[in-house]
């Protein structure tokens, strides 16, 4: 995601700031469901019947979308954030950790780029960029090196 907004300033002001859920179930989801709430963010859960379509479509930014069905889903938890500034999801990170709401390691922000993409390729390279991450890597992802 180095250099490329998280939003675009049409989105920041029509966009109701979203938040996308994947596989979230029992009091982890409802703790999650409380905190959007609490910041008026409004919260999609995301059925693998939908994983095919954009993540645009997803969020009401494009309408009309073919729900092309992915080959695949995927059993891990993921959330997407969008039209959120940096302050709100920096509040709602810190109200997840005062809430003692168990990480979801699979977060990502709606960009121009990935709003292009289905659930499932926002899924597999969010997940080997964790892993990478984990192992220790460099991100996939970094800008070009000085």
């Amino acid at each position: 995601m180095r250099g490329e907004t998280s939003f675009s300033a049409w989105e920041e002001r029509t966009m109701k700031p979203t938040l996308l859920c994947y596989n979230l179930s029992g009091e982890k989801a409802s703790k999650i469901r409380f905190a959007a709430m609490r910041l008026r963010v409004l919260l999609r859960d995301v059925r693998p019947d939908e994983y095919g379509l954009t993540l645009n479509a997803l969020c009401g930014l494009e309408t009309g979308g073919e729900n092309v069905p992915c080959e695949e889903t995927f059993p891990d938890e993921m959330l997407v954030m969008a039209g959120f500034t940096p302050m709100l999801m920096n509040q709602l990170l810190q109200t997840f950790r005062q809430m003692k709401i168990p990480p979801v390691p699979l977060k990502a922000m709606l960009t121009e780029t990935n709003g292009q993409w289905d659930s499932c390729r926002l899924y597999r390279e969010i997940s080997a960029e964790h892993e990478a991450m984990s192992r220790g890597g460099a991100s996939m992802h970094q800008g070009p090196q000085a």
